[in-house]
């Protein structure tokens, strides 16, 4: 638990809308009533909840007093959005691709006109998701940090040591952390701002609602409400990811503490996606051409759910949205008004009359059916497990924005009192995850499950020679290697670790480079490859230019020497017809807390895997 006084900031980066919150705790454990979200993001946002800020920025011009990004958007803004879930989805060639296409759509292909008209200021951005939310959570700094200072006074916040919580979903890959990371702290949540950092933490999601959220209900329904060694079902419904999570009570007094159960399972299933499927049907019903004249940033035969949305695209969305959230079965038929001026007064027989189009009851419900269904599958899973273990499930907590749609209570109350369960959630639901990011990051040394969090602060990389392209490497770097006629580049840098890259206290980073060692059947079958450690973030890609920044920490040495030909991959030089032999290696790097571990790794003709040497170095 935290010693002394403090500063806890919670930040809940979500994919429809993002929570803050801060607490200054007056006991070890923190009481509920402390904790502070942050409401106030100045003008523009005097809409509704204020409880959060939406996830949405747009670098299209502004018209007028606009800060263009959260609510407060110009009229005719492009606004960028669900860029949280771009953030886990990079894993893949084909899903960098379809980002290229997504961007080269947006901006017309790059069209002289299009680039002509767009000025200096283009509507669609052209940067990549980290940069996206990093100038987003940006824009939200400034408020952040104002609050805290109108709570604490001016002359306090310099004065308290600060710890930052970050949540993240339970599937998050180690490539999404590290993105949204970086995003944070280059968005000021960092120690330039805040010279008293301490310790950078990370929870999931439905970690922190659960231990906010069983916490609540406590102190609101009583002392007989929740018994040591009880089990429930915590689910959080946001708008991009649903997590499903089993926890026992183990502890009540002085606060109450809570035990994992079974494997946490989660999905891409929350209310957004809902919008794809309306984006599908409305897609259908008008037809290719009048749709591309509301969403001119759809890719393909794909409507364009995690990226851009344009004035017109975004003004019906915002209405249907509205009619989202009040959904209930058996609801009233819904009308909305195409707000494309071509489309105004436009009538598609049995579909659109006047420039107004129907979506049925039936239609709602099947916008929301593929998401529901998984939703009802995860919670399942989860009291299946618990029941494999021999206790019972009495309660399930339902938060998250998506968690207060009536209609999705009502499909779990439906499934779930088959089984003599009882749904609950808290009247402050949507802020369940930032409200327990707080709380955990005053008694972060009493749980488990938080992650600690640090960067590497220098970059570390190796010199090979590399396939020659033209658009990519420098003229003077070009020559033929004559053992095996490749057209090489000679000395590339190439980085195994970045400066700024993410170190996780319960999670190794492994990466890996391949190499081969080529060699004649006369030559020597020793290769040597030098560690070299840069401590600026403009890393050199050429080692030519480069040799008098960069420091030599530590050789590779690998012999082969007491292998037999056998073992090496034959092949022949296309022009000259001589043979030459090859290893096929691989450069394992893994990055823990102090260590850099480096190994050279092969895998020889029978394609066993031989550790050729390993080199350990500290990084701190």
């Amino acid at each position: 638990m935290s010693e002394g006084p403090c500063l806890v900031i919670a930040i809940d980066y979500g994919t429809t809308f993002t929570g803050f919150s801060f607490i200054t705790p007056k006991t070890a454990n923190g009481d509920l009533d402390e904790i502070r979200v942050v409401t106030n993001f100045g003008d523009g946002f005097r809409m509704g909840n204020t409880d959060k800020v939406p996830s949405v920025i747009s670098y299209s011009p502004k018209t007028g007093g606009e800060q263009q990004f959260g609510f407060s958007l110009s009229e005719e803004a492009v606004r960028m959005q669900h860029s949280k879930l771009e953030l886990d989805v990079q894993e893949t060639k084909l899903d960098e691709l379809e980002l290229i296409l997504q961007v080269m759509d947006g901006m017309k292909d790059l069209a002289f006109e299009h680039v002509k008209s767009a000025a200096a200021t283009p509507g669609y951005s052209w940067k990549v998701p980290e940069e996206i939310v990093k100038d987003y959570l940006e824009r939200c700094f400034p408020y952040v940090e104002k609050s805290i200072a109108e709570d604490l006074g001016e002359q306090n916040m310099g004065r308290l040591p600060v710890d930052i919580v970050m949540t993240v979903p339970v599937s998050w890959s180690y490539r999404a952390k590290d993105a949204t990371l970086r995003a944070i702290q280059k968005a000021g949540f960092n120690k330039t701002r805040f010279p008293l950092l301490r310790d950078v933490m990370m929870v999931t999601e439905p970690e922190a609602a659960a231990v906010y959220t069983a916490r609540f209900l406590k102190k609101e329904m009583g002392a007989n409400f929740l018994k040591i060694g009880e089990c429930f079902v915590l689910c959080d419904a946001g708008g991009g990811t649903v997590d499903v999570v089993s926890y026992k009570v183990v502890q009540l007094e002085p606060t109450i503490a809570l035990e994992e159960v079974g494997c946490p399972t989660g999905a891409k299933c929350g209310s957004s996606y809902i919008d794809g499927y309306f984006k599908v049907w409305l897609r259908k019903l008008l037809g290719e051409r009048n749709y591309r004249k509301l969403d001119p940033t759809a890719v393909g035969g794909k409507s364009n759910n995690n990226s851009s949305e344009g004035p017109y695209m975004r003004a019906i969305m915002d209405s249907f949205d509205g009619h989202k959230k009040e959904f209930k079965s058996g609801g009233r038929d819904i009308k909305l008004d195409l707000t494309e001026p071509s489309l105004a007064n436009i009538t598609i027989d049995g579909k659109v009359d006047e420039g107004q189009i129907t979506i049925k009851s039936s239609d709602m419900k099947s916008f929301f059916d593929p998401c529901i269904d998984r939703i009802l599958e995860l919670v399942q899973g989860q009291v299946d497990q618990i029941g494999g273990t021999g206790y019972r499930v009495k309660n399930i907590f339902l938060v998250g924005g998506f968690g207060e749609s009536e209609f999705l209570q009502d499909e779990l109350i439906e499934s779930l009192g088959m089984n003599d369960l009882n749904l609950r959630r808290p009247s402050t639901s949507w802020t369940a995850v930032v409200r327990g990011a707080a709380i955990l990051g005053v008694e972060k040394a009493a749980h488990e499950n938080i992650t600690f969090l640090k960067t590497c602060p220098r970059s570390y990389g190796i010199k090979l020679d590399s396939a020659y392209t033209k658009t990519k490497h420098d003229a003077k770097d070009h020559y033929t290697d004559a053992l095996t006629n490749d057209v090489m580049a000679k000395g590339q840098m190439h980085w195994l670790i970045r400066r700024g890259d993410l170190i996780l206290s319960d999670e190794q980073k492994v990466t890996e480079k391949e190499l081969a060692f080529n060699f004649k059947e006369t030559g020597k079958k020793m290769f040597k490859i030098p560690i070299y450690m840069y401590e600026d973030d403009n890393i050199p890609e050429r080692y030519q230019n480069a040799r008098t920044e960069l420091l030599e920490v530590g050789v590779l040495d690998c012999d082969l020497s007491h292998f037999a030909l056998r073992d090496f991959h034959r092949f022949e030089n296309p022009e000259t017809g001589f043979p030459y032999y090859s290893a096929h290696c691989t450069v394992k790097t893994t990055l823990s807390e102090g260590y850099l571990t480096v190994q050279i790794m092969w895998n020889n003709a029978q394609n066993d895997e031989v550790e050729l040497c390993k080199l350990e170095l500290d990084h701190e």
